[in-house]
């Protein structure tokens, strides 16, 4: 049996940013509702998905466009779902330090609705 390590593809913010900024990969927000509600803004232009019901059959599973997941910090929420995307064959990243990260990183907000 061989020892093989496998590490979930992450990404920087100011990196993550580059990529959207240029059309070149889509961000996807995955804060729970609590939090997004509390913070009051979100990414501007980020798809949205809830990760309490994020699954298999997500349309997100189908998109051919590389797909770099955030949430609050960058741990078990976006690391779970570029994980399930990377299952389907998505070419997935996470953000290192998530939205708080982005933020810091110059990426332009709005209010959440």
């Amino acid at each position: 049996m061989s020892d093989t390590t496998f590490t979930l593809p992450a990404i920087s913010a100011v990196e993550a940013l580059g990529l959207a900024r240029s059309g070149a990969a889509n961000l996807v927000d995955f804060r729970k509702p609590a939090a997004v509600a509390k913070d009051g803004r979100r990414a501007k232009g980020a798809l949205i998905r809830d990760p309490f019901t994020f699954g298999h059959d997500d349309p997100l599973m189908a998109e051919e466009h590389p797909l770099i997941a955030f949430c609050v910090h960058g741990h078990e929420v976006s690391q779970f779902a570029s994980a399930l995307l990377m299952v389907h064959g998505r070419d997935a990243r996470y953000v290192i330090g998530g939205f708080e990260a982005l933020v810091a990183a110059g990426i332009e907000t709005e209010a959440a609705q």
